[in-house]
């Protein structure tokens, strides 16, 4: 008789399949499926040229959410100089 190799499982290995297995869960459950199984016989083809869109769309906004990001994060470092600036005052007149 062959002896079979154990292979030890490691902690990431152990991560990894029970990330696998929520991601299975996870589908069913948006599908409205009662068996991960039934998960492909679900799965509709769309036409590359929608998602062609909707990247482009996705793209746009995401640049535009940098730009905002941007501008708040200057604001808010110029609010915190003047918060800054104020404590000194309050403190000097203590």
């Amino acid at each position: 008789m062959a002896r079979r190799r154990r292979k030890t499982l490691t902690e990431n290995d152990i991560k990894r399949i029970v990330a696998e297995e929520r991601q299975k869960l996870m589908e069913t459950l948006e599908l409205g499926l009662s068996h991960p199984s039934e998960a492909p016989k679900q799965t509709k083809q769309v036409d590359a040229k929608d998602y062609a869109k909707t990247a482009t769309k996705c793209m746009d906004y995401y640049q535009l959410c940098k730009i905002k990001e941007a501008k708040m994060i200057k604001d808010l470092k110029r609010l915190q100089e003047i918060k800054r600036e104020l404590k000194k005052r309050i403190l000097k007149g203590i």
